[in-house]
């Protein structure tokens, strides 16, 4: 099984985070032991001092009129053989008796403070001592009076030294084990942690392109895993829709080339029936010729639908429009006018130009040519035969004060549009064709919009665009 990175990356994350809460926790436990280890040895000095102070007043009690010298001696060859050591000096701070089992009394005498706690630390191992300053008042036969002495207690701290030397090497030892085990603890937590994740990875895996329609809520609701697979099923959707768009796309353009290409093949038999009969004449010479023609004219057409999904396919895209030449829609006018003539005549229509101001706009002179011829092919297709069809341009006040708006308008006598026309890009306005979706595309890429009207049985369609001002 090969080993995991990410797994890892985890389980060196949760031993670095056990083994600094190790590190924080053995540095305490050291603090700890050394201030209690320092306090319980203070303690055990103060109490050798109480004893000591004892000690003189059952000397003194026992003989009052001793000298404090005299006391301290019997004092301190009186004793317990416990380890304890101790210092007796008199008023004067001369040392008047000790007890000193390991010889360091004279390092202690030597370094004796005013402070009531201190350390020696020069001169062999190092001591911890205790200073008390105390009186005892002694009533004997003749009069009371006064000892005041002083006392210091001391010990070596090679014990504490050594706990403390102690743990440490034990912290040196445990804390790489538990590091190491929480790295080993952390991989196969990781492992199971992440169990969820390969689920869902599988389940991925397992949604084919043919069936986007599968979902992976509410199997991993309520968690992060719920939050990512939400996100999954929400670009399934999109994937979806966009694998329906493209379907229809499809569909669309089998069914826009069909018909054409259905006509262009049986013009074409009837053409080449004509050509080889013998008995042709003048009369299947003109057949003939009406034959190419009309092969011709559905060549074109199937030219145009070509233009026509090609341009539906970036609209739908989102492609952006750059808008970097100044058109003069009047000269537009005239050249759209001047190349549908003859495809208005084939249907039956009168072209003419009406109203053709001076405009121009800045845009893309290829896509509103292309808007145009689309608005006179549709007026061609499905305005009613031999009404006439009317191109004009005009410029308008916008809704500022300061704005103007310039109109490509097509006039036709027609049904009205439905509402499927108004719909946006991605409608589909099946009785208009392509090409209302083509126009309002082209429209909203220059900043503009598509009117449909339809007044006294005359259908408009308009292309509001805003108006540039060189």
């Amino acid at each position: 099984m090969p080993v995991s990175r990410l797994r890892l990356r985890l389980a060196f994350g949760f031993a670095m985070a056990f083994a600094v809460g190790t590190g924080l926790l053995a540095a305490g436990g050291l603090a700890f032991t050394a201030r209690e280890s320092t306090r319980r040895f203070d303690a055990h000095l103060d109490g050798i001092g109480a004893g000591v102070i004892s000690a003189v007043g059952r000397e003194y009690a026992e003989t009052p009129d001793s000298s404090f010298a005299f006391v301290a001696g019997e004092v301190a060859g009186e004793w317990p053989e416990n380890g304890d050591a101790f210092l007796l000096l008199d008023a004067s701070g001369a040392l008047a008796a000790r007890r000193d089992p390991d010889g360091a009394s004279q390092r202690v005498f030597d370094v004796v403070p005013g402070a009531a706690r201190f350390d020696v630390d020069r001169g062999g191992p190092d001591l911890r001592g205790r200073v008390i300053d105390t009186a005892i008042v002694v009533t004997g036969d003749a009069a009371t009076a006064m000892h005041t002495f002083r006392i210091v207690t001391f010990g070596s701290t090679e014990g504490i030294e050594a706990d403390t030397e102690l743990l440490l090497g034990a912290i040196a030892v445990g804390v790489p084990l538990i590091l190491l085990a929480s790295l080993l603890v952390g991989y196969l937590l990781a492992g199971r942690a992440m169990e969820p994740i390969r689920t869902l990875s599988q389940d991925i895996a397992a949604i084919a392109p043919s069936d986007l329609s599968r979902r992976l809520l509410p199997q991993y609701d309520g968690d992060e895993l719920g939050a990512l697979a939400a996100e999954f099923d929400a670009l399934m959707i999109r994937l979806d829709e966009a694998q329906q768009r493209n379907r229809q796309f499809v569909r669309e353009a089998a069914h826009q080339i069909r018909t054409p290409l259905t006509l262009v093949l049986g013009e074409a038999g009837l053409a080449l029936d004509a050509v080889t009969d013998s008995r042709t004449d003048a009369l299947d010479a003109e057949r003939l010729r009406s034959s190419l023609a009309r092969v011709r004219t559905a060549a074109e057409q199937m030219r145009r639908r070509v233009d026509e999904l090609f341009l539906l396919a970036e609209a739908r895209a989102g492609e952006v429009v750059r808008l970097e030449e100044r058109v003069e829609l009047d000269s537009l006018v005239l050249e759209c006018t001047d190349l549908m003539r003859a495809r208005a005549s084939g249907t039956g229509h009168a072209l003419a130009i009406g109203d053709a101001e001076p405009v121009t706009v800045l845009g893309n002179a290829a896509l509103l040519q292309e808007a145009l011829l689309e608005l006179i092919e549709n007026a061609c297709r499905h305005g009613l035969p031999t009404a006439p069809i009317t191109v004009s341009c005009r410029v308008v006040k916008g809704e500022g004060a300061q704005t103007s708006e310039a109109q490509l308008e097509v006039c036709n006598d027609g049904p009205p549009f439905s509402d499927a026309a108004m719909c946006d890009v991605k409608a589909q306005a099946h009785d208009r064709g392509l090409g209302l979706s083509i126009v309002r595309w082209v429209a909203v890429s220059h900043h503009g919009r598509v009117e449909l009207l339809h007044d006294a049985d005359r259908s408009i369609v308009r292309i509001v665009l805003p108006a540039f001002k060189g």
